[in-house]
């Protein structure tokens, strides 16, 4: 750990890319999304993934792994692993962990879940300017999602 975005993404499709639900936008969105909640359950001492978000015109994107997707994949439905150079074992610790972000956000497409990361307040919306590529901070994603999980333990 860290993990490359990559192999987070090959988690998701390895575990949950045999129902057609797998698309690149809905595997960029969800893996930044793995990444924020991740920031905020270990309070900012850990980080899922060795690479940081950029603030694209599509929103939050983690470029390595676009640039996977993009070279790999021209069917919208992905089913099988992205090819890499270096297999890297996701924990059980963390594949639990990414089990939960799938059971919550994991039945949606990815047009529901690029909006998710475009709303007001937003670390991407806080900087993202166009063709900018500005690096999302890790301390505002996790302020972001710091307040997610408080308001979630408040309505239990």
């Amino acid at each position: 750990m860290p993990y490359s975005p990559t192999s987070v993404a090959n988690y998701f499709i390895d575990k949950y890319g045999k129902n057609g639900q797998l698309t690149p936008m809905k595997l960029l969105k969800l893996t930044y999304i793995a990444y924020g909640w991740f920031l905020a359950v270990t309070e900012n001492k850990e980080k899922l993934l060795s690479e940081k978000p950029v603030a694209w015109d599509m929103g939050p994107v983690f470029p390595s792994l676009y640039s996977d997707l993009k070279r790999n994949y021209t069917d919208f439905n992905i089913k099988t692993k992205i090819p890499t150079p270096v297999k890297e074992h996701v924990s059980e610790r963390d594949a639990k962990f990414l089990d939960r972000i799938w059971n919550i956000y994991g039945r949606y497409d990815g047009v529901y879940l690029s909006a998710l990361t475009h709303q007001e307040n937003t670390p991407w919306q806080e900087v993202y300017c166009k063709g900018c590529n500005s690096i999302l901070d890790d301390d505002t994603i996790y302020n972001h999602y710091k307040e997610k999980l408080d308001k979630s333990k408040d309505n239990k």
